[in-house]
């Protein structure tokens, strides 16, 4: 398993790069706080441009980054189980390269 927690408005992201099978799961705090600034439990366009900028996301990868894609229910938010869920794909994508 992938633990996700932000801790003192720091993301955290532990991957346990030796367990090509592990699974993502989000923490009740939020995946992304530190980049919701206005406290709403999602990120917004602007929001997760902040988060894209700072996360620098490899080329193969960037795809998957599209706001419109990772807004899977298309409210123009960006919830912590969507991020989570593209967090998932990519590690799926890292993992079968590797492999």
């Amino acid at each position: 398993m992938i633990n996700i927690c932000c801790h003192s408005r720091i993301l955290v992201l532990v991957l346990p790069l030796v367990f090509p099978t592990a699974s993502i799961q989000a923490d009740e705090g939020g995946v992304y706080s530190a980049y919701d600034s206005n406290s709403d439990g999602y990120l917004d366009k602007a929001e997760f441009e902040v988060f894209l900028k700072k996360r620098r996301i490899r080329k193969p990868y960037r795809h998957l980054w599209v706001f419109e894609m990772v807004d899977r229910d298309g409210d123009q938010r960006i919830s912590n189980q969507e991020l989570v869920d593209t967090l998932q794909k990519e590690m799926t994508l890292r993992n079968r390269k590797t492999q």
